[in-house]
């Protein structure tokens, strides 16, 4: 199993005195010199920061490893606030500018670019990881994934590493070690040692391809107790004067148990032969490839489970608004060549930028007016890179859902040797059945505390619904091969063979 270790360089409040930048500093070190590659997510001021102290030898320690964006800065306007009122294009423009500015910040401090994205605390929105696919950057701790898939996934355009899974799901591709203050108490540290252990090996049971292991904020390994929830509550920005609050520091004797503690850790991850350690960088690469083509095959078998193909929903190799371009495709490609394609190519499109209407304005359409429908969605996919969300049939609108709907009817017929006279623009979802639980993460912003009280999630809600078309599991290896179980995937080449 691979496993990514994750540290979150976040601290921006504590004085130079405090001496927060060692930890990070020491951490990459153990881990250097235990073999293994970490990935360390740092903000933006963070870097500056230490920059600005001259922390060049802890700097050059974490250069060794992978370094990742973790936002530019905890001071308001934070990412959700930056993009309340957007719509898609303009809120990803705005995050890319932001992203930006954090990866200039950890090139001047690291001597590198950074390989990654991040979500640092409730510092998202459904336009971030349309930013980190802009970026061409993986999207590290995304609240997107698909049921029954524990791993990567594809959401917006970039490959994300999910935090979590569905409900019931019990073994995830995410796992923290646990609070960083057990390491400098042998006790506490040998407990959940142990859990890691026993977590650990359910899921190389389970099969996970790779893991995503949060091990710990440096900062907390050194202070006791937590101010950030404070200083930038309710969408301000406070000091910690201004706070109140005296902070303390453990012990250079607790510091010292720390310090052995985690080298003990590093020492556990490389003894175990069943774990390879990589940075996120590595874990990237591997999950990145996608299919060039979707067969005939896949749509076929995508098409034939009764009334519930009907609705748009989630498959094991693809994303819906992929398989709706390709049905789509192929219909037309049927109807000048005389028989469905063997395959076509796979496009790179992303779900819809606003609300389908739910019910088709027109209820049947001929089968020349559906074509005509199907070769618009495929030249505006081609033009724009998204699904449109409406299409017209004269003077009536066809929403997404009731055009999938007739295309799956459409392919069944086709499969069968028929061309249908008219087809039915039923009702059906204008969103995968996923996309209720993927926008329930958007209340956690809302309800955080960090913003301010008229803070609305009300259009990070309608986003993260409309991209849950562009969503499907990433995975190391694709078919290459017309196969019913592995996805049915063909290579490009094949994608005009009849």
């Amino acid at each position: 199993m691979y496993v990514t270790l994750h540290f979150d360089v976040e601290d921006t409040v504590y004085p130079p005195e405090a001496r927060t930048d060692d930890v990070p500093g020491w951490i990459a070190q153990t881990l250097s010199k235990a073999g293994l590659r970490g990935t360390f997510h740092v903000i933006g001021d963070k870097a500056r920061a230490m920059l600005q102290r001259n922390r060049l030898d802890a700097l050059a320690s974490m250069a060794e490893h992978d370094i990742s964006i973790h936002t530019d800065s905890n001071n308001h306007p934070v990412v959700p606030e930056m993009v309340e009122h957007c719509g898609w294009a303009d809120g990803v423009e705005r995050l890319v500018e932001y992203e930006t500015r954090a990866a200039e910040a950890l090139k001047k401090a690291f001597w590198k670019m950074p390989v990654a994205t991040s979500r640092h605390a409730v510092f998202t929105a459904p336009q971030s990881h349309g930013a980190a696919a802009e970026l061409g950057l993986p999207y590290v701790y995304s609240w997107a994934y698909c049921p029954g898939h524990a791993g990567p996934v594809w959401f917006a355009g970039s490959l994300c590493f999910p935090t979590h899974c569905g409900a019931g799901e019990s073994v995830t591709s995410y796992l923290s070690f646990g609070p960083e203050g057990a390491l400098s108490r042998d006790d506490a540290f040998e407990a959940q040692l142990r859990r890691l252990g026993e977590e650990l090996d359910r899921r190389v049971a389970a099969g996970i391809e790779c893991l995503t292991l949060f091990v710990a904020h440096p900062v907390r390994v050194l202070v006791k107790g937590w101010t950030e929830d404070e200083l930038f509550a309710n969408g301000r920005n406070r000091t910690m004067a201004e706070l109140g609050f005296a902070y303390e520091l453990r012990t250079a004797a607790e510091m010292e148990t720390a310090r052995a503690n985690f080298a003990r850790l590093c020492a556990y991850l490389k003894s175990r032969q069943d774990l390879q350690v990589i940075g996120i960088g590595r874990a990237a690469e591997l999950f990145a490839r996608q299919a060039e083509a979707i067969s005939r095959d896949t749509l076929r078998e995508y098409c034939s489970s009764g009334e519930d193909a009907l609705a748009p929903r989630l498959h094991a190799f693809c994303s819906p608004a992929e398989l709706l371009v390709a049905m789509a495709d192929s219909l037309v490609a049927a109807e000048r060549r005389g028989a469905l394609p063997r395959a076509v190519a796979r496009r790179r499109v992303l779900g819809p930028v606003a609300k389908p209407v739910l019910v088709a304005e027109r209820p049947f359409a001929s089968y020349e007016e559906f074509l005509g429908l199907c070769r618009a969605l495929v030249e505006q996919v081609d033009e724009t890179g998204h699904l449109p969300a409406n299409l017209p049939l004269g003077d009536a609108r066809v929403g997404l859902g009731s055009l999938h709907a007739a295309c799956v009817t459409a392919f069944r017929a086709a499969c069968a040797g028929e061309r249908l006279a008219r087809l039915r623009l039923p009702k059906v979802p204008r969103y995968p059945a996923a996309a209720h639980e993927l926008e329930k993460p958007m209340g956690w912003i809302e309800e955080c505390g960090f913003l301010g009280p008229d803070f609305s999630v009300d259009r990070l809600r309608l986003h993260m619904r409309l991209q849950t078309w562009s969503l499907k599991p990433a995975r190391t290896r694709v078919p290459s091969g017309p196969c019913l179980e592995a996805g049915g995937f063909v290579r490009a080449d094949a994608a005009t063979a009849p």
